[in-house]
């Protein structure tokens, strides 16, 4: 019997040790060091992009030496259930044909798993799930599942775990999102080696909705983009490194290397903290020439949005300089006030421009939805005073050049075609912006509507909107694109088929890419 209590003994400090030594990696190890490192993705979502974007971000932070290699597991999607019982925690057919040799073959470096996974199937039907915080039998039966995932992956070598809850949309929500419940109990139980990764449904929901506007299992290019930019951000925060404050959307980490980024400049001194703009410069060869400007203004229904999701910069690569710019939303202020921001940060941008080698008469702009709106009225109020008001008057804020993507330019006609949204209630986008319901502040809407202003000294126009968008009616850029077009101002609309509110389409780029290069670079190019 003492031989028998002695052994016991024995394997609880063994098993203390190993316990001790997993909590001490989990804790001290270092993502970030000198050494090489695999990570292993398995169950991700949103697009099969973003561990490739992943890769580039962490390629580009370790000055481009291969130190940690992304390597994808995935099949046939994210729940558990495919790949383990969850009942018995054995793993099943995809484990051991897809995910074990990804493990395997990682075995001379530490490997880190980073597993974006749901818990569907766990609780039996696809489409029941955990109902809320209260749901108390369903929180624990679906963190031991995620336990015994763990606990397998811990068996086959892996030295890190990360786990997010995955993400879907209807018909599924809100009960994929309270997956995140089962996680929280998961991590007070304090496994060694389990890390939490992002929270990617907050993230979803609130600050990014443009990327999941898309009612898909599988949402757009934007939502990879949002995933390789939050679990990049959570492996930094592991090592206890500062977190870049940039954009998903590539703002240093998918840029080219030859350009430089000057962020939150100031374009009202003193003013509103949105009174900021980002520019982005190419470096030049030799003696620096004077570059055309493309300035992005981003969407958001004038109550949301950030300069830091520039669609532009892929324009660094072709010889232009890049603007972003946050103005004034309209919780801040109503109507005209995001147009007077937006003609400050022009007005800023000439002033300014021999530093950032900006050719002061070759100014594009483009935007969608909200930025559509206002980048239509920077082309057709060029001639209008009332606008101009601050800081750099001797300036002019007109452009050379508009590229409107679906925004409104007619409110009080927006409700007159099919939409989701009623335009005309007190609480659309459109009416918070104006002060009131559309059809009651007629006046207003006039002052607001980018075709009041329409004259034949407008400059060339680019108009593309989808045939299906559900938010701004196709019918606002029609009304846009006739009233230019009666006026003899250049325009040229482009439907695009099957088109949402937002889109991704090679043709399109295409086309952009062909109007800005035309209309703000010198013929002898």
């Amino acid at each position: 019997m003492l031989k028998r209590k002695s052994n016991i003994a024995k394997l609880l400090v063994v098993f203390a040790l190993v316990v001790n030594t997993a909590v001490a990696f989990a804790e001290k190890a270092k993502i970030f060091d000198s050494g090489k490192k695999t990570i292993v993705v398995n169950g991700y979502s949103t697009s099969f992009k973003w561990p490739a974007l992943l890769q580039k971000k962490l390629d580009r932070f370790t000055d481009g030496k291969r130190l940690i290699s992304v390597v994808g597991a995935t099949k046939g999607g994210t729940p558990i259930a495919k790949w383990i019982d969850v009942k018995t925690g054995r793993p099943r057919d995809a484990w051991v044909k897809v995910l074990r040799p990804k493990l395997k073959q990682a075995k001379d470096t530490p490997t880190i798993v980073l597993a974006q996974q749901s818990l569907q199937w766990v609780f039996g039907e696809r489409t029941t799930g955990i109902a809320d915080k209260n749901d108390a039998d369903r929180i624990k039966q679906g963190a031991d599942a995620i336990a015994k995932y763990v606990k397998l992956l811990q068996k086959d070598g892996t030295d890190l775990v990360f786990v997010a809850m995955h993400i879907y949309k209807h018909p599924m929500e809100p009960q994929i999102g309270n997956e995140r419940l089962a996680l929280a109990e998961l991590m007070r139980r304090r496994i060694p080696g389990l890390v939490a990764g992002p929270d990617v449904w907050t993230p979803t929901k609130e600050r990014y909705p443009q990327a999941f506007a898309a009612d898909k299992v599988h949402p757009n290019n934007l939502g990879a983009e949002v995933m390789a930019q939050k679990w990049f951000e959570t492996l930094l925060k592991h090592d206890g490194l500062e977190v870049p404050q940039w954009s998903v959307n590539q703002i240093r980490y998918f840029l080219p290397e030859s350009s430089e980024l000057f962020r939150d400049l100031e374009y009202v001194p003193n003013g509103h903290e949105r009174h900021k703009l980002d520019i982005y410069v190419p470096k030049q060869q030799g003696e620096p020439k004077p570059l055309p400007l493309i300035v992005w203004v981003h969407g958001g229904a004038w109550r949301g949005g950030s300069k830091d999701r520039c669609r532009a910069t892929r324009f660094l690569e072709q010889g232009f300089v890049v603007a972003s710019i946050n103005y004034r939303l309209s919780q801040h202020a109503i109507f005209p006030a995001q147009i007077i921001d937006c003609k400050a940060a022009i007005r800023y941008l000439r002033a300014n421009a021999k530093a950032y080698n900006i050719d002061p008469d070759r100014i594009g702009v483009w935007g969608s939805s909200a930025g559509g709106h206002l980048v239509a009225l920077l082309g057709t109020t060029g001639d209008v005073k009332k606008f101009d008001k601050g800081s750099n008057l001797k300036y002019s804020s007109r452009v050379q050049a508009v590229c409107d993507f679906f925004g409104p330019t007619n409110f009080a006609k927006m409700s007159s075609f099919p939409s989701t949204m009623d335009h005309d209630s007190a609480d659309s986008p459109e009416a918070k912006l104006v002060g009131g319901p559309v059809q009651e502040a007629k006046e207003a809407v006039k002052n607001a509507d980018p075709i009041t202003y329409v004259t034949k000294d407008d400059p060339p126009f680019l108009i593309v909107h989808g045939d299906r968008d559900p938010l701004v009616p196709i019918n606002q850029s029609a009304i846009l694109y006739e009233a230019l077009t009666k006026a003899k101002v250049k325009a040229k609309f482009h439907t695009v088929k099957n088109g949402g509110h937002g889109f991704k389409d090679p043709e399109v780029d295409r086309m952009v890419n062909k109007f800005f290069n035309k209309t703000l670079k010198p013929k002898s190019r």
